[in-house]
């Protein structure tokens, strides 16, 4: 899909609303609950489109390109669509989290699904 047709997830907020800033703060409340920088873990992530078909095409080229990633899904989310899986395990860094962040905001933004947050588990 061309970056010029985006209906949900615009140029504007695609150049404007990234925020890795955010992700330094959810690493401090990731390390108060045990985890250490160097620990791995997969990230349990989601994005959201307006249009069933967009998060089915999302949910493809998610699994045609990172097939190390799990449990891929598209989910009704209130009037929209949400595409929500586990990547591979990661390095719980700020570095390698805000790489990631930047690679799946740029990967959303071509197929015009929004990352709308990421989470990981802690036990």
């Amino acid at each position: 899909m061309s970056n010029d047709t985006n209906t949900y997830f615009t140029k504007e907020h695609f150049e404007n609303e990234i925020r890795l800033d955010i992700n330094e703060d959810v690493l401090k409340r990731i390390y108060n609950d045990g985890l250490k920088p160097t620990d791995q873990r997969p990230i349990n992530f989601f994005f959201v489109t307006d249009t069933e078909e967009k998060a089915i095409l999302f949910k493809n080229y998610l699994e045609d390109n990172f097939p190390d990633y799990t449990e891929i899904e598209v989910w009704d989310y209130e009037d929209n669509f949400e595409i929500r899986g586990f990547t591979a395990p990661l390095t719980m860094d700020l570095e390698p989290i805000n790489h990631w962040n930047q690679a799946m905001w740029d990967t959303g933004y071509s197929h015009d699904c929004v990352l709308d947050g990421w989470e990981v588990e802690t036990s």
